[in-house]
């Protein structure tokens, strides 16, 4: 039973000098980021006795135990890092994979060309509203045949609020009063309210 006790802490003991450092830290050693190692195939124990810059903390690698790396820094401290973490942030990057990638072709089949962008329309904006020209009531303006974009630049009265259209969004009238407010007035909304009251009063 002895002599096994003695095997035992004679391997105990070879395993221990094999993960620690046995000689003093050398800090004044080439500092080398740790993203220089973590693709070393006998990663982490090449980093053993190297003086290591590790996401800005400095120091020599000191021991290896299992899979925690702990590193000395010249002021004494001494912190502990995971191994597979220091792998998964200082790796490489994966292969870049499209997101969109199409399948091979058939032989013989033609290439299909990619579509063309469609640019946005330009925006048409009246910069310098002009609020001295003649107030529109909007059931007058609903009853030109190029509303809404003959509404656009005049002066518009809705539901009390005055103001000229300085843009049409969409399905949406942008209206800037005198005073520097803006209302979005939706069209389909202005035909059932204002539209049926013109035709009601006439």
């Amino acid at each position: 039973m002895e002599t096994t006790n003695n095997v035992s802490d004679t391997a105990d003991r070879v395993q221990s000098a094999q993960s620690e450092l046995n000689v003093p830290p050398d800090f004044t050693a080439p500092i080398t980021p740790i993203s220089e190692f973590v693709t070393h195939p006998d990663f982490p124990e090449c980093v053993l006795g190297q003086h290591l810059d590790i996401g800005g903390y400095t120091g020599v690698a000191i021991a290896v135990v299992k899979q925690s790396i702990k590193v000395k820094s010249a002021e004494g401290l001494v912190r502990s890092f995971k191994s597979y973490g220091l792998q998964r942030i200082y790796g490489p990057p994966p292969e870049h994979i499209p997101v969109m990638e199409s399948p091979p072709a058939a032989p013989g089949a033609p290439t299909p060309t990619p579509e063309p962008v469609k640019a946005a329309p330009p925006r048409e904006v009246i910069e310098e509203p002009n609020f001295d020209q003649p107030i529109v009531p909007i059931v007058v303006a609903l009853a030109v045949p190029n509303f809404p974009q003959g509404a656009l630049g005049q002066h518009l009265e809705i539901g009390g609020y005055t103001g000229v259209v300085v843009e049409i969004i969409q399905q949406s009238l942008k209206v800037r009063s005198r005073q520097g407010t803006s209302r979005n007035y939706n069209i389909n909304l202005l035909r059932k309210i204002y539209g049926t009251t013109s035709k009601a009063g006439s």
